[in-house]
């Protein structure tokens, strides 16, 4: 059963707030990003990250990763994140 609107939303929310929290720390976005998508393809050596964009990439990758979203829900949290 997909997450309700109000748990959805909160998880859009985070997302939002994570892209926030990278564009702080780094102008090399599309770095973070292709070590998020590398490992979500489930890469086995996804780009290496310094210590504090790694944090960042271990919570998109859990919010991105999360268990019973809806197809449409998975699909604009990941446009939502990949997506400048």
């Amino acid at each position: 059963m997909p997450v309700d609107d109000a748990q959805f939303e909160s998880l859009l929310e985070q997302v939002r707030e994570l892209t926030r929290r990278t564009d702080e720390i780094t102008r090399e976005q599309s770095r973070l990003q292709a070590h998020v998508r590398a490992r979500l393809n489930w890469d086995r050596q996804p780009p290496p990250l310094p210590p504090e964009q790694m944090r960042i990439a271990d919570e998109v990758v859990d919010v991105l990763t999360k268990r019973r979203l809806s197809s449409s829900q998975a699909r604009l949290l990941h446009r939502t994140y990949f997506q400048r």
